[in-house]
């Protein structure tokens, strides 16, 4: 539900189910996000790099609502698919321990979910271009705002 309606709100975002397989789940603006979930389907496992891998396309960042257990067999952890410089959001739902990345630059972990989530990715990403009152990028750090930018994947938006 919470990657729904994060792709609803996204000005441009491909919404991608994944558990053994994948597939991208298509939605209209202004859809009611109850209607959309009725489009999931039971997928069972977590292969979260293999979806990554099959559905990211340039995305600006990459948001992932995960239990975070991974499939033993992938080489690399999802986040490792995605150019360093693009960040990637992971809402970890179920509080394994063991991750399925390293948190860092552009590599965000959550644990749990709250209402307040909806907020993270603005909040981090105006933080990253903030600046002093007294400085000339006031007006850029302002302007940035909170909403979500234009592409996410999973609930994904593919770059421009």
């Amino acid at each position: 539900m919470f990657g729904t309606a994060l792709a609803m709100r996204a000005e441009q975002a491909d919404l991608v189910e994944f558990g053994w397989g994948s597939a991208e789940v298509p939605f209209a603006p202004g859809e009611p996000v109850l209607e959309v979930l009725k489009r999931f389907r039971s997928l069972g496992g977590t292969y979260t790099a293999k979806a990554v891998r099959k559905h990211y396309r340039g995305h600006d960042r990459v948001l992932i609502v995960t239990d975070e257990q991974a499939a033993p067999y992938e080489p690399l952890p999802p986040a490792e698919l995605v150019p360093a410089e693009i960040p990637v959001y992971t809402w970890n739902l179920a509080g394994y321990r063991p991750a399925h990345g390293p948190t860092g630059p552009h590599r965000h972990t959550f644990g749990g979910l709250t209402d307040a989530a909806f907020r993270m990715v603005g909040l981090i990403e105006a933080g990253r271009v903030a600046a002093w009152p007294w400085t000339a990028d006031l007006d850029r750090a302002v302007g940035h705002g909170l909403a979500l930018p234009e592409r996410d994947l999973a609930a994904s938006e593919p770059r421009s």
